[in-house]
């Protein structure tokens, strides 16, 4: 009985609430569907879990709390491994910059490898702050929320990676 009760508990809630959820969700992971898609799954899975559903006063609302911890969940597992950065591409952009000039290309290469070796002292949070600000032009706002911590959070990583690196650079010279 109770677990008829839930699924039909869950299935009303789908139905009343299931595409604002799936928008939430999208618009929390500026458009990547495909995790969306399994995000909303986890969701409802969540509920099913659930051992009494009928103590729940607002459904809507409780719908909603469970999506924001799978939410949180799924960028704190996304933001523990931060993206690597290809070296290929970076090389390939700045091949396209420096074509003419071989000795500009080398000059270039020998940068990178050094902040590269630089930036592997930094915790991994450090190092994808660093990268997302300096290498792609997030906002610290944009940084705090993929990386599900605070602005002042993402300032302190952002200060802990360029002093590293100014710390290595001044032993290179």
């Amino acid at each position: 009985m109770g677990t008829e009760n839930r699924q039909a508990f869950i299935a009303a809630l789908a139905r009343a609430h299931g595409s604002r959820l799936r928008r939430f969700l999208e618009l929390k992971l500026r458009g990547a569907s495909a995790d969306a898609s399994d995000l909303v799954q986890d969701v409802y899975l969540r509920l099913l879990r659930m051992p009494r559903h009928e103590t729940i006063r607002s459904p809507q609302a409780y719908l909603f709390t469970v999506a924001r911890n799978v939410l949180y969940e799924h960028r704190l597992s996304h933001a523990s491994a931060p993206k690597a950065v290809e070296m290929d591409e970076v090389l390939a952009e700045i091949e396209a910059y420096v074509q003419d000039d071989a000795g500009a290309y080398i000059d270039a290469v020998r940068q990178l490898e050094q902040f590269d070796q630089a930036l592997s002292g930094v915790s991994p949070r450090a190092y994808a702050t660093f990268v997302l600000q300096r290498r792609y032009g997030y906002t610290l706002d944009e940084i705090a929320r993929q990386l599900g911590v605070s602005r002042p959070m993402v300032k302190k990583y952002l200060a802990k990676a360029v002093e590293h690196c100014r710390q290595h650079f001044e032993g290179v010279r």
